[in-house]
């Protein structure tokens, strides 16, 4: 252990120029530390001697006028060194002599080390230190038992005082404006005004910063730690591949060895039938041509014996043969083709057998070489950031060596998954392209934030998962014009839904509030006409609460009214001025955390009350234009449409301004007078705007999604401003206040 931690130590004090260790080491005022000569072979070799370039930094340091001498001794690096030097001698790789011992040249073995001291002694010097009173106290042990303990034995170098080198006393200031260890003259001297203090107190801070400076080194060591785990264990599973693999070959062609074999004898067996049979029949053709010859010979012999007898008295004419002779050659043999190699891009090593070589020979396995597959490196393409609910989405999947480079090769273990913010896995359809890429797909069944896993033996690619927003589709249902009985409803405005899907909505043309139920069908009518309780004169924002007290702004009568379940007035907010809790046309309105937030139109700003009526605060002056409805989001922000500015204005509840998002214009993301806005439980912002006659859609961010609706009268058109809100099953409530109606949206 101890010469690990002494090569470990070593590596730090190597001279950067001569790559050995120090040697009466100086530092710059760069703090780079080198070789008492080596800085001097480098002033040597500069064009201006009086100054040096730092090798690692390169800045320009001045030379002392006494020369390279004269520049600070390392005194950490020195001690180092003179640690390392005694336990070398402790491991026994050094000679060792007497520390104290007058006579240099004396031969007397060192028999003892003094812990305290760290010094080597001799007999005749141990005695003399173990009685002198100044160290009578030290643990002086034999160097033999030092040695066979030097696992266990904690040895350290005498300390040795940094001195100053202009004053020869010991520095013990530290001048943290200079950055440099000074003696208490040279505080007086030239560092007074400076920031300073003792060498204790400074080191003690500054090793505190030094520990934390180290926590990040900490982390590294174990991420290089976890990360060698990992490479050796990939090298493991290398070298377990491999066997694996060559043994899988061995087996496999063992097996198609011995099929080959049967294969062979049987052909060989059928060879010899068929030439058995082929000539058995040859050998009969030519028994039975024998046995003509000998016939015919017999017919010759019959003819000679004639020819004599003719010879004798008469002739007799020559016996006619005739010969056929057949050849028949029947060439045998199949050839095979030999399949060549293909090359491949991918290390992985893979084994591919020939399952049907019946009518062929051919090759029978393949090793596919290859770059590995960086997951790192590879990534998805054309991944929307956001889609609509029911969309077909289609992307790529690219795969990369670590190299950046595309993999060609096929089939490497591709899992794409859609989990949905609920929790519902959305399958996700991939095929292999054969060139290293593959083509993804799947539809967007769910509203809300989707998480796109994209892995490779099942480790995330880049950027997995991805994070895909599904918005909803909105489109107008099919439903009456008009929900109020026939020439009830005329310019409703805000619209806003309380307990068990009981909404109402403000008619400033009637001065009245008109009340439905979860069925759309109207079950009072509150107010008239007028200035008292109960009364109003343009009503245009409702609100409820969440025991189903509704509160509505009285435009006109500055102020705003109070009503329980039932439609029955209850009290209202101050009225009548532009002072702290009095309210100068209220306009939006929304309950929130018992508390009430309330767009003032004519003073520009946000009163907020207590439900019970009593003032808290005021904000928003400064930022609002005409401001009109207001909602809360599900991360407590509220939003205010800021009519005269043509944005979205956000607050904290606590009246902080955040930000705003959108611009005045007529494409898509602008904004165009908005008046009402409302959040859905997914968090996306619908606003409606009345200069474009729409609804625009946006993200929890601000990011526009799409919009729907346009100038007109027909069934999703819309006419001059109003409100909007959505009901408990989602729907979308919207106040088409110039074509006095609502209509109802969904996806």
């Amino acid at each position: 252990m101890a010469a690990k931690q002494m090569k470990k130590m070593t590596g730090h004090l190597a001279c950067p120029i001569c790559c050995e260790l120090y040697k009466n080491p100086k530092y710059l005022p760069c703090y780079h530390s080198y070789c008492e000569a080596c800085l001097t072979k480098l002033q040597g070799k500069s064009a201006n001697e009086s100054s040096i370039a730092c090798p690692e930094c390169r800045r320009a340091s001045v030379v002392p006028a006494g020369g390279v001498k004269d520049l600070p001794n390392n005194f950490f690096i020195n001690r180092l060194l003179d640690e390392i030097a005694l336990k070398r001698k402790v491991e026994g790789e050094e000679e060792v002599k007497c520390d104290l011992c007058v006579r240099r040249d004396s031969e007397d073995p060192v028999e003892v080390l003094c812990l305290n001291c760290s010094a080597f002694l001799c007999s005749r010097c141990t005695d003399n230190h173990k009685y002198s009173r100044d160290y009578q106290d030290h643990n002086m042990m034999p160097l033999n038992e030092v040695q066979s303990k030097k696992e266990n034995v904690t040895v350290k170098p005498k300390a040795k005082f940094a001195l100053c080198q202009e004053h020869e006393i010991e520095l013990n200031f530290y001048c943290e404006t200079c950055e440099q260890l000074v003696c208490h003259y040279c505080i007086m001297k030239d560092h007074l005004q400076h920031e300073h203090d003792t060498v204790k107190k400074v080191a003690n801070k500054y090793r505190q910063q030094m520990d934390d400076m180290m926590k990040p080194v900490e982390k590294m060591i174990e991420g290089l730690s976890t990360a060698h785990n990992k490479v050796h264990g990939v090298k493991d599973e290398i070298g377990a591949k491999a066997t694996s693999v060559d043994k899988e070959i061995d087996v496999y062609y063992e097996k198609v060895q011995r099929q080959l074999l049967q294969r062979l004898q049987q052909q060989k067996d059928d060879l010899k039938t068929e030439l058995h049979k082929v000539l058995g029949q040859k050998q009969k053709e030519a028994s039975l041509h024998l046995e003509k010859m000998e016939h015919s010979q017999a017919e010759l012999e019959s003819v000679k014996e004639l020819n004599s007898a003719v010879k004798r008295g008469s002739d007799q004419e020559a016996l006619l043969m005739k010969k056929q002779v057949m050849d028949n050659v029947k060439r045998l043999g199949e050839l095979y083709d030999k399949l060549g190699t293909e090359p491949v891009e991918c290390l992985a090593v893979e084994f591919e057998c020939v399952k049907d070589f019946d009518k062929s020979f051919p090759q029978f396995g393949k090793l596919y070489i290859g770059p590995n597959i960086s997951v790192a490196n590879s990534e998805a393409l054309n991944v929307p950031k956001m889609i609509s609910k029911v969309e077909m989405v289609n992307f790529n999947v690219v795969t990369k060596d670590r190299h950046n480079h595309i993999c060609h090769k096929e089939g490497s273990d591709i899992t794409s998954q859609a989990q949905s913010s609920r929790g519902d896995v959305i399958p996700v359809e991939t095929k292999d392209n054969k060139d290293g890429s593959y083509s993804a797909s799947f539809i967007a069944n769910h509203v809300g934030d989707l998480r796109l896993s994209v892995t490779i033996n099942k480790q995330h690619i880049k950027g997995s998962p991805y994070l895909v927003n599904v918005h909803r589709n909105y489109r107008a249902m099919d439903k009456p014009n008009k929900i109020v009985d026939e020439g009830g409803l005329k310019h409703p405005r805000d619209i806003a839904f309380g307990k068990d899907g009981v909404w109402a909505v403000g008619d400033d043309s009637n001065h009245c509030v008109w009340m439905f139920d979860s069925q759309d069908q109207q079950i009072r009518k509150i107010g008239s006409s007028g200035n008292g309780n109960g009364q109003f004169n343009y009503p245009l924002g409702v609100a409820f609460d969440p025991d189903g007290h509704l509160y509505v702004t009285d435009y006109n009568n500055n102020r705003v009214q109070k009503f329980n379940a039932n439609g029955d007035y209850l009290l209202q907010f101050d009225s009548g001025g532009s002072g702290h809790g009095k309210l100068n046309h209220p306009l939006g309105i929304v309950v929130h955390n018992g508390r009430v937030y309330i767009t003032e139109c004519a003073s520009n700003r946000i009163s907020v009350f207590q439900c019970g009526g009593q003032f808290c605060k005021i904000f928003g002056s400064g930022h609002l234009s005409n401001p009109y409805h207001i909602t809360v989001t599900n991360n407590d922000q509220l939003l205010v449409a800021n009519y005269g500015h043509h944005c979205i204005s956000i607050f904290t509840l606590d009246g902080a301004y955040v930000g705003k998002f959108g611009e005045q214009g007529t494409g898509r993301g602008k904004l165009n007078s908005p008046t009402g806005i409302t959040t859905d439980k997914y968090g996306f912002i619908l606003v409606l705007e009345c200069g474009n006659c729409r609804v625009s859609v946006f993200d929890k961010d601000g990011v526009f999604v799409h919009c729907f609706g346009s100038r007109g009268s027909a069934q999703g058109q819309f006419s001059s401003n109003g409100g909007l809100a959505i009901s408990n099953d989602g729907k979308i409530y919207i106040t088409d206040h110039g074509n006095n109606r609502i209509q109802i949206f969904s996806d």
